[in-house]
């Protein structure tokens, strides 16, 4: 009688237990632990477009969301390289900063501020509220008690600044809103620039992409402009490996030539446009975010590509497709070089990324995303997508230019792009991108990298 009793037990247990698993995992229920105490909105983007809010409010301790995670992965059943958004935490700390986090699973996150709020708020109109009948009491027995100076639909923050109380008050989606791209993105270019007596006749490159399931995909955030990453979710599916490395050396056109390694992508980006109201200087504001998030590459297997492919569909192209070289708003190392008397200079450009310890690599979001949030928030400042691996994981980028035939005993320089980017749990990381371009200095009025003028032809030259 015994035996069965606890057999009956048991059996309550596992039942119980299985229910609740199931029940979890129908309902995408997410945990994990905020230190700290500040006022949080937490939103995840979803697959059908649009952001979902799933919590807010003072919050602290352990945090359960009931999120959109499930949802994608239903939609992307694929052997390829796929990984889920993870919701965004945006915060206010009471020392009046902001700072912004992805919510990761059973991980504790800590609400400590990063940017102080005069740094990133921009001016704004007055956002439409719809206030319910309570919220409408509640302002007004606090103005009656003068407790607060905040205007409706705003709770107090610190001296200075008010924040949203309540996001579903807001009346229209101006104020949040993502969606998904699939479309070709360059994820190595080469620029060269010459002609006449400095003319560059021919190049080598050797460049070379394997990405596998150690690779995790980052949100790559901009707060009103200031760039920001934090680790999201590792792929899953097959590994991917895309070599091109011609055995011959590569012809310029009279010194011109463009080459772009480029691969299918999907996705997402979603901006926010978070009210504050500034009441030293007694008006509306908003701050600016916006960030990207890579979802699938949309191809997988071994692939060796040589010059013949060129322009055989898009994977090695001689123009951007769809996309703008990314020189603009990028921090750039500029290395000067003066060939040898064959006119020649091996590894112009060198880099290895993997076991070297280098943990982040970037590249340009393509055409059609970027029209999109610059038709919706052109404030933001451009964005990049970005990937992470460990030093000790199997997925690696090389990326080697090489001059071959250029004029003898001539100077060069080589402009080579990389982005200072703040790591939201650390300080800031250097992030390659794998654009270079190559330059003569002979343009009439040449771009300038710092205080440094490469025309001059005088390594010590400065504006």
């Amino acid at each position: 009688m015994k035996l069965r009793v606890v057999g009956v037990m048991l059996l309550t247990i596992l039942l119980t237990s299985t229910i609740g698993m199931a029940a979890t995992d129908v309902l995408s229920v997410e945990q994990a632990y905020l230190r700290g105490n500040a006022k949080v909105f937490i939103f995840q983007p979803s697959p059908e477009g649009g952001v979902k809010l799933l919590k807010q409010g003072r919050l602290r301790g352990l945090v359960s969301l009931r999120t959109e995670s499930k949802k994608w992965e239903v939609k992307q059943t694929t052997k390829n390289l796929h990984a889920t958004p993870t919701p965004l935490v945006i915060y206010f700390t009471k020392d009046g900063k902001i700072g912004v986090k992805s919510f990761q699973p059973g991980k504790p996150l800590k609400l400590e501020g990063m940017f102080p709020l005069e740094k990133v708020v921009e001016p704004s109109v007055k956002p439409e509220l719809k206030l319910p009948l309570t919220a409408r009491l509640r302002y007004k027995v606090r103005s009656l008690l003068s407790t607060s100076s905040c205007p409706w639909g705003y709770e107090e923050l610190n001296s200075r600044y008010c924040v949203l109380e309540n996001w579903e008050y807001l009346k229209d989606s101006y104020y949040a809103d993502s969606k998904t791209f699939t479309e070709w993105v360059p994820f190595m270019g080469l620029k060269v620039r010459t002609e006449g007596f400095k003319e560059i006749r021919t190049i080598s490159v050797s460049w070379g992409l394997q990405l596998t399931t150690s690779t995790k995909s980052m949100w790559t955030l901009s707060v009103d402009g200031i760039p920001v990453v934090d680790f999201g979710d590792s792929y899953s599916g097959s590994t991917l490996k895309v070599s091109y490395a011609p055995e011959q050396e590569i012809e310029t056109a009279n010194g011109y030539i463009d080459r772009y390694l480029n691969l299918p992508l999907k996705y997402v980006i979603v901006f926010y446009n978070i009210p504050v109201y500034d009441k030293w200087k007694k008006e509306y504001a908003s701050i600016p975010i916006a960030g990207t998030y890579p979802l699938e590459i949309m191809m997988s297997g071994y692939y060796s590509i040589g010059e013949t492919d060129l322009n055989r569909g898009y994977t090695l192209t001689d123009h951007l497709v769809n996309s703008q070289f990314p020189t603009e708003s990028l921090e750039t190392k500029t290395k000067v070089i003066r060939t040898n008397y064959r006119g020649s200079y091996p590894n112009l450009v060198f880099e290895f990324q993997g076991s070297s310890g280098y943990t982040f690599y970037s590249t340009p979001i393509g055409g059609s995303g970027a029209s999109w949030l610059w038709s919706k928030l052109p404030v933001v400042g451009k964005l990049s997508l970005t990937f992470s691996y460990s030093s000790v994981s199997q997925s690696a980028t090389t990326y080697r230019v090489d001059i071959e035939q250029g004029a003898p005993n001539q100077l060069y320089y080589a402009s080579i792009l990389e982005r200072s980017l703040e790591l939201a749990n650390s300080n800031n990381v250097e992030v390659a991108m794998y654009f270079t371009t190559i330059d003569d200095g002979q343009d009439s009025s040449p771009p300038c990298v710092g205080n440094f003028c490469p025309s001059s032809f005088d390594l010590r030259a400065e504006r």
